[in-house]
């Protein structure tokens, strides 16, 4: 069992009328027509990029520290930096425009689709690889380079949707809110299982929609779960009213997964404007001369998240919550 804590990744959002003690349906205007009462956002599985994430740990594992501050001010570590990319799947109780929301699958003609992309750096302040239960633990970085939260919707009857294999189409159409995003409070715990042997990246077999270039690449397999997790907050700096229908308020992520293989998803081959590298092994990691060493410095995975509206009096927020990321790269080999 891989222990680890706060590594936020994963985004969604949703509203609900500020006034309100309650939470209340987010109503939202798309290119095919008004969707209302909705109480929940069914996101897509998606890749993740932990770029450098994997060589972070293992330099913080061989005692080398670059004493990068974490959000929480007693904090110190080693920077990387956190990438994702994806597409709504569903509303949950929505009526209205929803049969028209483009979910991957069939014809794109007089449909339209939702996407988001978000960028964060994180330190690892503490890695302590040990046999087959490694501890790592996970803060915001206090100075932010890469941050961002995007969403957008487009008229696919006029733009093309979003490819997961090749990467491209999540940040097209038009943007309707961008915030940054910043720390929330003592962090959350999270697990990762690995199996003791090694498998590949894989993706969602469907080559119709194209393949991933990492799916035959070996990779460290196993799954995890999120049980519980703190918020952070995103403050907005772009909220397009032609979009949202009510004050957008609070967003709380549920059901978080990792999961390796990609089963469902094929790992994009660029997320966020990155490439990917993951060297000869995904996650991997060798022992040589009593020193970890790392396959590649990055890790992909792929995830799964729900969302759930929330009503709180704080208008012009968006909760942001956090996903288990920096455990692939604790899985170790021995090298033979």
């Amino acid at each position: 069992m891989i222990k680890f804590s706060k590594l936020a990744i994963a985004a969604a959002l949703a509203g609900g009328f500020s006034m309100a003690a309650q939470a209340d349906p987010v109503s939202i205007t798309t290119p095919n027509g008004v969707v209302s009462g909705i109480t929940a956002f069914d996101w897509a599985p998606s890749p993740v990029l932990a770029q450098n994430g994997n060589q972070a740990f293992v330099d913080l594992a061989n005692g080398i520290n670059d004493g990068v501050a974490g959000a929480r001010g007693n904090t110190f570590g080693n920077q990387f930096t956190v990438y994702s990319q994806g597409r709504l799947s569903a509303f949950l109780g929505g009526t209205g425009a929803t049969a028209q929301l483009f979910n991957g699958s069939g014809s794109t003609a007089n449909k339209y689709e939702i996407t988001f992309e978000l960028a964060y750096d994180e330190i690892v302040y503490l890695a302590i690889p040990d046999g087959g239960e490694n501890l790592a633990r996970f803060d915001l970085a206090a100075t932010q380079t890469n941050n961002f939260f995007r969403i957008f919707v487009k008229d696919l009857d006029a733009t093309a949707a979003s490819n997961y294999a090749a990467g491209t189409g999540f940040n097209t159409g038009t943007l309707v809110f961008e915030g940054t995003i910043g720390a929330g409070g003592a962090g959350t715990t999270s697990t990762f299982t690995a199996s003791t042997t090694l498998g590949v990246v894989g993706g969602d077999n469907d080559a119709s929609n194209g393949t991933g270039p990492f799916q035959g690449t070996p990779s460290v397999t196993g799954s995890g779960a999120t049980p519980e997790f703190d918020l952070l907050t995103v403050t907005p700096t772009v909220y397009d009213l032609n979009f949202w229908n009510v004050e957008l308020t609070s967003f709380v992520i549920t059901n978080i997964s990792q999961n390796l293989p990609f089963q469902s998803v094929d790992a994009s081959a660029v997320i966020v404007g990155q490439v990917p590298n993951i060297g000869l092994v995904n996650g991997g990691t060798v022992i040589i001369n009593d020193r970890l060493v790392a396959a590649g410095p990055d890790i992909l995975f792929q995830t799964d998240f729900n969302g759930v509206a929330q009503g709180i009096p704080e208008p012009g927020t968006l909760a942001l919550a956090g996903l288990a990321l920096g455990a692939l790269s604790l899985a170790r080999r021995r090298k033979a």
